[in-house]
């Protein structure tokens, strides 16, 4: 029938009622596998597929979910954004990826365009900027706020152990005799960015280092390779040279390198460096940072099972739940003690 049948033509050819084929479609465990195989088989035969349009109207429900997040080019993201697409389409939800390339404009576009199409649930992995908006949408929809706090109620929260990791890099590097640390910081309209910042100043302050604002080794960057690559031109413009570099994401520690190498710099003669999350294909690097590693498909699970949560209770005054990953130190060998002189 070419794309042209009908439920009813399906139920006809597998002997089955069409509430049958229904519970088929919709993933029901209450079918029997011989029943869903022949199902199966009608659909295949018959080239029948289900119209999503009339399928939302009657369900009310599109079977989307969105997932924003400010940078996809970020491997870290994709792997997050893959486990929860997993899991959701177990429940034959649909996972819509948007962008925004860190513009709060283009990410609130997204946010409005999203709502209008009445996906399901959200994900955002934003800017920090549009707490306004993100606190009406979560008034009509369930939303995951991923590495990003805002003070919305009902909204969960994934995240990885900010604080913590970075405190145990800074760590690090202080037991290696460094104190003279520059800092490559995220976005500070970010709560991931500012808890990292916290962990930092907690460990310095164990040594003796204070981390104020006129500390000299720092740079305020925006969680992506070009501000990681800008970092190590100011870096060199400095007059009085840090001894090690901590990157506040791998995408930055990224670019570091990628600027380093470019002005002949090596890691750890030079300067050795660090990096809140793991780097890719780390091990078939010459260079390879000490990382504080976090799963992504973990975060992503955790998400997944949140959203499905939300989505299937019939409590719609849920109160709002964190789930924190923690990650695991990983040595490099690009760390050792400061060059002399």
């Amino acid at each position: 029938m070419n794309g042209n049948a009908t439920l009813k033509d399906v139920a006809r050819k597998a002997g089955v009622s069409i509430a049958t084929v229904s519970r088929v479609l919709n993933g029901s465990y209450n079918v029997s596998t011989e029943i869903q195989q022949r199902v199966s088989g009608a659909i295949d035969e018959l080239g029948y597929y289900q119209n999503s349009i009339a399928r939302s109207l009657k369900t009310r429900s599109t079977f989307t979910i969105a997932f924003v997040t400010f940078d996809i080019s970020n491997s870290y993201t994709i792997m997050v954004a893959k486990a929860v697409e997993d899991l959701v389409r177990e429940k034959k939800y649909n996972l819509l990826v948007c962008s925004t390339e860190g513009d709060p404009e283009r990410e609130r576009e997204y946010l409005k365009m999203l709502l209008g199409r009445n996906v399901d649930a959200l994900v955002l992995h934003g800017t920090g900027l549009n707490g306004d908006c993100i606190e009406q949408i979560s008034k009509k929809i369930p939303v995951v706020l991923l590495h990003r706090r805002y003070s919305i109620p009902g909204c969960d929260l994934v995240d990885s152990s900010n604080e913590k990791g970075m405190y145990e890099l800074t760590k690090h590097l202080l037991l290696f005799g460094h104190r003279k640390i520059f800092l490559i910081k995220g976005d500070a309209n970010t709560s991931t960015s500012n808890e990292r910042l916290r962990g930092v100043r907690r460990a310095m302050q164990e040594y003796g280092v204070l981390l104020e604002e006129d500390y000299p080794f720092q740079y305020d960057g925006d969680f992506t390779e070009d501000s990681g690559y800008q970092a190590i031109n100011y870096l060199c413009s400095l007059k009085e040279k840090p001894t090690a570099i901590l990157a506040f994401n791998n995408s930055m520690a990224l670019g570091a390198l990628e600027c380093l190498k470019g002005k002949k710099l090596t890691a750890p003669e030079d300067v050795s460096i660090a990096s809140f999350n793991a780097i890719d294909h780390k091990d078939l690097m010459t260079v390879r940072p000490t990382v504080y590693s976090i799963d992504p498909k973990e975060i992503g699970m955790a998400v997944g099972r949140a959203l499905l949560e939300r989505l299937e209770s019939e409590d719609r005054e849920m109160a709002t739940r964190e789930f924190i990953v923690q990650g695991t130190l990983i040595p490099g060998n690009a760390v050792n003690i400061p060059p002399v002189g």
